[in-house]
């Protein structure tokens, strides 16, 4: 066992093998001029191949491919966006950037995402897209979220950034949207620092979005046409070379990454199996989990999951709290109702008590029983 304040175990941390140290420097080498997009576009095709859409594009950022779908939408300002209260802001805020109105609604106790009975009841004349959030490796029903989006004609945009080599009733996070969308920031399963995709099968929202992701530039066919014209105004949203390959070999090594989060799962269920009402990382009977990251509901103990952040930072253990409410932050007052928690009493129970446990790909067994030991202490259930 780790002593106190040996080396700090942080809350995220990437898996890097010969195979990413390879092809980086591969691209550093070669990876200019002629090839300036060899090894993005290697990545996309074989990233197309694995989530079985037609259309990828890649982006510097998930949220620049979110803000990319709401874009290809033509949203006004009376137009509505119904998106999970329980996600990260990026989930939401693009929503903001093009004017159009989130609709938080609260979340399932047992997946933790969004249901389809919270998107039919906020459903008005105004409503035309639904953000739908595979959380934290973890899927929702969506069989049912499809059924209410196609009988109202709702476009579903699947944030499935967090939620990549998760299966719903074996079918990929990712491949239930009209759009989807994947992150591979740091802390991500396949990660290349920083780096998203928006996929779709509509040829026409993929051109759509491809045109405004590079200054509402269309190169010129055959070498005819005008250069550094845009069309539209566009955005900078391109991703790097470099950063592709490191994602191209991670992408590679999926199942073993699955793999590993999937084996951490199981070291902390076995340790922590015995404290009575702690339940780590729910799911449900049609899903398939990564486990990205294992969560734990603090309720039963009392313990909020600031206190008990602190209380683990003495150890030198990174254990981090879960997303607060987007309805409680102040870029989203304009967009809520005053009695929030009492409308999204799931999502504030989740946040008032749920934490991160350290999720890094280089966690060993001896580190697993530190954080364990300490964790245990804490709640005073050692």
């Amino acid at each position: 066992m780790n002593e106190k304040g040996a080396r700090r175990i942080p809350s995220a941390g990437p898996s890097i093998t010969q195979a990413e140290i390879d092809l980086v420097s591969q691209a550093i080498k070669d990876g200019w001029g002629s090839k300036m997009s060899y090894y993005i576009d290697i990545f996309t095709e074989e990233f197309s191949n694995y989530i079985g859409y037609k259309y990828c594009l890649p982006t510097s950022h998930c949220t620049d491919a979110i803000h990319l779908a709401m874009l290809t939408l033509n949203l006004n300002p009376e137009d509505e966006v119904i998106v999970p209260d329980m996600t990260w802001v990026a989930s939401a805020a693009p929503v903001i950037y093009v004017g159009a109105k989130p609709v938080l609604v609260d979340v399932d106790s047992d997946s933790w995402c969004i249901t389809a009975s919270q998107i039919e009841k906020s459903i008005t004349k105004n409503t035309k897209a639904v953000v739908v959030v595979d959380l934290l490796g973890n899927m929702p029903e969506w069989d049912e979220i499809l059924d209410v989006c196609r009988k109202n004609n709702l476009f579903i945009i699947e944030d499935a950034s967090e939620g990549i080599g998760a299966k719903y009733k074996g079918n990929l996070a990712g491949t239930f949207g009209d759009i989807s969308l994947f992150s591979f920031n740091a802390t991500k399963l396949i990660m290349s620092g920083q780096g998203g995709m928006l996929c779709t099968n509509n040829q026409d929202l993929y051109n759509s979005a491809k045109l405004m992701s590079h200054h509402g530039m269309d190169k010129p066919k055959d070498g005819k046409g005008k250069y550094y014209w845009s069309d539209v105004l566009g955005f900078n949203y391109g991703w790097t070379n470099i950063q592709a390959a490191l994602a191209l070999a991670q992408l590679r090594r999926i199942n073993e990454l699955l793999e590993y989060k999937k084996w951490l799962f199981d070291e902390y269920q076995k340790r922590l199996s015995g404290i009575p009402n702690l339940k780590l990382s729910p799911s449900t009977d049609n899903v398939d989990h990564t486990y990205w990251i294992t969560t734990a509901l603090l309720k039963n103990y009392g313990i909020k999951k600031e206190d008990f952040k602190v209380m683990l930072d003495e150890y030198a253990i990174d254990m981090r709290p879960l997303f607060y409410p987007l309805s409680a932050m102040p870029p989203f007052k304009n967009y809520v109702k005053k009695n929030m928690r009492d409308q999204n009493p799931i999502t504030y129970e989740l946040s008032d008590y749920g934490i991160c446990l350290p999720n890094g790909n280089n966690l060993s067994e001896d580190d697993v029983d530190y954080i364990c030991y300490h964790f245990k202490n804490a709640l005073g259930a050692s």
